[in-house]
Formats: C-alpha cells, structure tokens, sequence
C-alpha cells in the first residue's frame, strides 16, 4: 500500500473513531504523525552542484534616499502601477537608482506587466541590469541599450516594433539622411504594413521636406500605408494638402446669418467626392459623406485658415464655427491641429462643448495634459458626476496645481452617485499634482469621510514627494 493510500485509511479510522475501526488509539495516534509528515511535509530542495555566482561588479550609481525606498517598499506591497511609474519618474529625475534589495520585485513586475518595463528599467542601474542577466524571463532589462545604432540596410530586417524604433531614432540623428532612405525603400517594399513603418518613421523630425514622399504614400492603395501619411501631412502648418483643403472650404462653404452652411450647386452638394477629394480624405470610413468630407477638408488646415477668413482671433473665429448647422464637424477637424493654434483654448473649449458622449472624451484624450485640464475646469460647470469622472479618466497625467486645485472644487460641487457618496474619487487622488491634494487633506477626508485605499494612494504619493525633495535638500 502506497503512504497516500495508508494517510487516506488513517483519516477514515480517525473519522469514524478508533474503537469503531478497531485500532487502538495510540496507534492509530501514532500513524497519524507519520503518515501525515510523510503525506504533506515539503521536500528537501536538491543539492545544487554548481559554482556560486560570481559578486556584482561595482557600480557608481547612487542609490535613493532611505525615504524613497521605504515608499518604494508600501508600493510594491499595493501593487498601483501608476504609483509605481510615479516613483520611478522622480527617481529618474534625482538621477537615482532603486536599492538592491528592491531590484527582484521590480524586475518580476515588469516581466509580467510590459507597460511598466521601461520606467523600471530607468531606475535598475548595473547592478539590476546584472541581475536581469541571470535569468531568461528577465532579459528584457539586461542592458540600458534602446537598440543600438542599427545600420540603416538592415533596420528592415528587424522585427516591427524595434524596426519602428531603429528608423525614429534614425531620424533623431539624421533626418535628411533617414529621408532618402525611406524614399528610395518606399517603393521596394511589396508589403503594405513595411511601407506604412516607412512613413510612420517620418513623424519624428517632421519637416516641409518630407512632404513630397507623404504625397506619393497618399496614391497608396493599402488603407493603412493612404491614412497614415494623411494623419502627418495634416500635422504640417504649411502644405499642399492645406491649400488643397483651404479651396475646398472657400468653395464649398459660405457664411450666412446662422454661420458656415454649404454653398449650392458646388462640391459637398454632391453626394460623392472627386478622385482628388477622395485621395485627401481618411479611407477608413470615417470621412463620408457631407459631414465627413467638411470634417476631412477642416482637418488638414491650420486654424489660422479660420482666423484669416473671417478676420478675427482664435476666440472669434471659434464661436463663429460653433454657430452653424455644420459646427460640430467643423469643430471636430480643427480640433485635431489645436498646436497649430496661437490660443488653442477656445477651440478646445468649443469643440468640447460641440460634441458629446465618447467622441467629447477622446478629443480631451488628444489634447495637451494642461489644455485638456483647463478645457474641463471652463466646460464642466453643469456637469454630474458620472460625466464628470469620465472625462478626468482621460485626462494626461501629470495634472498641474492649478488644474488640480480647480478639478477638486468642482468635484467637491457635485452631488456623487449613492454608491460613490463618502467616497473620494479616485482619479483625482491618483492623478492630480500631490503637493495640492497634501495641502487640501482635511478637506478631502471632510467631504469624503469614508477611508479608501485611494487615500492610502494619496497618502503615499504625499509620502513620496516628500522623500525625494528631502533628498534634494540634504544635497
């Protein structure tokens, strides 16, 4: 009989009692022990046959401030990823390094969550970087390389994402160099998703003089390789595509007593564009029809273009689009060059207020972390709580003091759902600029009195900031 079998008779005997199985109670007593140790105990580990591992080499980086450690050590222990970024971001910037002891946890949580490798990786030094080298499942953090100076002849060869990393950085060293290069690759390349890394590479260092390849990538039949070069020339202040795009509007739109509405007999009273509109319009789906051709021509000029026609500020010219019958498609295209704009407020603040449900979220996703702010705190007056915290969940972070100490008052002003009542919210303790919340703590536990982990969240990043300024003055 195997030890299970017998542990398995054994605790049948003990169920039913010793007397009614027949066994004397210490022996049964008796076998319980060492069955049991038997059954349940925990092997001996093997007898490692291998050489020790060699020291770390030494390292010339400086580890944080005890301070930054012990926050590092109740983070690890709350598992809030975006804490964590936080931390490693004020480590970077103090030009510091995690402690040692702390190296294992962070390199175990960035090989199970991706998004957090390279904010660990800025704060592993070489010895993390020692330690990552060890282990298989760890290699991602092993150097502080971001890919090395790949030769450009064999940047296609690699594999997509660090293919589309090698031509950006390419492009950081040199621009007009990487251009001819993506010219002269363009046309060799028989898959339409290599051809779309291709122009894809041109954002970074965008310039007048990538714009004849971005006009010969929009006679690309594949969709991707077409709406990809659309979306940069759009980004361009200056281009064919806004000429092209500014004759259109003068065209196909006139100002009337109720703002901008579409001229008769001219183009957008027809109910399909010419193969010249059509090339300068996204293939996605997204620009047809009448509404989606006004919002493609809107979207590939500056906003200059209004201000000039109608011969106004930014402010003007943004309550003059918001009047028409066709504001909201206006509002959308030019919502999408706002950093092309001398005062990029009131138009985000138009468009915002032009546009509802998920489509008003996304375009406060794209905006600047301090427009986007600024553009809720001027439009969310009347707002409730629900729509409220949804559109402060798309707001960037970091949230600047002002932004921050605003966003508090209105979410003190509103009335939260019952199941919310007592409640912080959770993005604005997780989110808004910490030395703000810190100074407003009784009031956030007055109005909110019910203890979340949130203020534990809050209570933390307090923490934090403090540790790192402290470092900074004892230096």
């Amino acid at each position: 009989m195997s030890t299970r079998d017998a542990w398995q008779e054994t605790v049948q005997a003990l169920l039913v009692g010793a007397r009614r199985s027949g066994a004397a109670p210490a022996d049964l007593l008796d076998r319980c022990a060492e069955l049991g140790l038997a059954a349940h105990a925990a092997h001996l580990p093997p007898v490692v046959d291998a050489p020790p591992l060699d020291p770390a080499p030494a390292s010339g980086d400086v580890p944080v401030h005890r301070l930054a450690r012990g926050v590092l050590v109740q983070v690890l222990a709350l598992e809030d990823q975006v804490l964590l970024t936080e931390w490693c971001g004020l480590a970077k910037a103090a030009h510091a390094v995690a402690d040692h002891r702390e190296l294992p946890a962070l390199l175990g949580l960035g090989t199970a969550h991706p998004g957090l490798r390279p904010a660990i990786t800025a704060v592993l030094g070489a010895r993390g970087r020692w330690l990552a080298g060890l282990r298989p499942a760890w290699a991602w953090a092993a150097t502080d390389d971001e890919g090395g100076d790949v030769p450009l002849a064999e940047v296609l060869d690699l594999p997509g994402a660090a293919r589309s990393a090698a031509l950006r950085r390419a492009r950081t060293r040199d621009p007009a160099g990487t251009r001819v290069f993506l010219a002269a690759q363009f046309d060799r390349q028989r898959r339409a998703t290599d051809r779309q890394v291709l122009v894809g590479a041109l954002e970074t260092n965008l310039g007048p003089d990538d714009e004849p390849l971005l006009e010969r990538a929009l006679d690309d039949r594949a969709i991707g390789v077409h709406d990809e070069a659309l979306r940069l020339l759009r980004t361009l202040p200056a281009s064919g595509l806004a000429d092209r795009a500014a004759d259109r509007l003068h065209r196909g739109l006139w100002l009337t007593a109720d703002g901008f509405d579409v001229q008769t007999d001219e183009l957008w009273t027809e109910s399909h564009p010419e193969p010249d509109e059509a090339r300068d319009l996204l293939k996605d789906g997204s620009e047809t029809g009448v509404a989606g051709r006004i919002r493609g021509a809107a979207a590939s000029v500056p906003p200059r273009h209004w201000t000039n026609r109608l011969g106004t500020d930014d402010e003007g010219a943004a309550a003059e689009l918001a009047r028409g019958v066709w504001a909201g498609e206006l509002l959308r295209g030019v919502a999408q060059n706002l950093r092309l704009a001398e005062d990029a407020r009131p138009w985000a603040v138009a468009a915002t207020r032009a546009l509802t449900g998920m489509e008003q979220l996304e375009m406060l996703a794209g905006l600047p972390a301090e427009l986007a702010a600024r553009t809720v705190v001027e439009v969310s007056g009347q707002w409730n709580y629900d729509l409220l915290d949804h559109a402060c969940s798309q707001l960037p972070s970091p949230w600047s003091p002002r932004a921050t100490a605003d966003l508090l008052d209105r979410y003190a002003a509103a009335r939260a759902p019952k199941w919310r009542a007592g409640r912080p919210p959770a993005v604005l303790l997780s989110r808004g600029d910490a030395e703000v919340l810190g100074a407003n703590w009784d009031r956030i536990t007055e109005r909110w009195p019910e203890h979340t982990v949130d203020l534990d969240v809050l209570r933390l990043r307090v923490q934090l900031r403090e540790a790192f300024n402290h470092r900074e003055e004892s230096q």
